[in-house]
């Protein structure tokens, strides 16, 4: 049973949860994550060609984006098995060795070095911690391993889309009492994965302004932020 409640103040328990789910999930996931998303693509066109991680980077469709366009890029989960289907895509794609390194990692403690890459990604990966202090810690994380002068793409869910806003906003306004795939906070959902193998997963689905006051107080600085109907966007420079 997934308890949506921390056992403790860094909800290592969820963590702990949300990593057994993608590992569950990843042949999964990995046929139904093929693409990636139009930002990320412009976004990765305007940096490469660099050394560049991707946090949360899952089953590699952004890595093996990076090594078409030139980079070197680091790739970083803490699911073995979604790592593991990176290095397929990779070997499929033909990527040559040394153009990509895979490490099993938590984002709150990226076993790099301070400054060792020139721009880093976050897509789709933030909305998986269970605080905001966790949330804040890893956005510091990917601010550190960033060169002075880098960039930063961050995606996040968001509750403003059709699947998640009505059950959203009755919780804000006290219509209905917190139900069984709803977390301690108002954002915070379970959301079933239904494809060959079922399983929850923890998401802090963002409000309008919140990844970009995160990705503040994190040090970074705010270029620009934007919102698709789905997802919140913010790219960001290290100063």
């Amino acid at each position: 049973m997934f308890k949506m409640t921390p056992a403790g103040p860094d909800g290592d328990d969820i963590k702990e949860q949300v990593r057994e789910a993608y590992n569950a999930i990843a042949p999964h996931f990995s046929r139904t994550r093929e693409r990636i998303w139009p930002p990320t693509e412009v976004f990765l066109k305007d940096v490469s060609p660099c050394k560049i991680a991707d946090l949360g980077c899952g089953t590699g469709r952004a890595i093996s984006r990076c090594v078409e366009l030139g980079c070197d890029v680091i790739g970083i989960d803490s699911s073995s098995e979604q790592l593991n289907h990176s290095r397929e895509r990779l070997e499929n794609l033909g990527a040559p060795k040394g153009t990509y390194i895979l490490i099993q990692a938590d984002l709150e403690e990226i076993p790099l070095e301070d400054t060792s890459v020139h721009n880093c990604i976050m897509i789709a990966s933030i909305h998986h911690l269970p605080t905001r202090d966790q949330r804040i810690n890893s956005l510091r994380e990917a601010l550190r391993v960033t060169r002075p002068g880098g960039s930063f793409q961050v995606s996040a869910w968001t509750w403003d889309q059709e699947r998640f806003r009505k059950e959203h906003l009755s919780r804000v306004n006290s219509s209905r009492e917190p139900g069984p795939l709803d977390g301690p906070l108002p954002g915070d959902f379970l959301v079933p994965w239904k494809e060959g193998v079922q399983r929850m997963r923890f998401y802090h689905l963002y409000g309008p302004g919140e990844l970009e006051e995160e990705v503040a107080r994190s040090g970074w600085k705010l270029v620009r932020s934007y919102f698709d109907g789905r997802n919140h966007w913010a790219e960001a420079v290290r100063v």
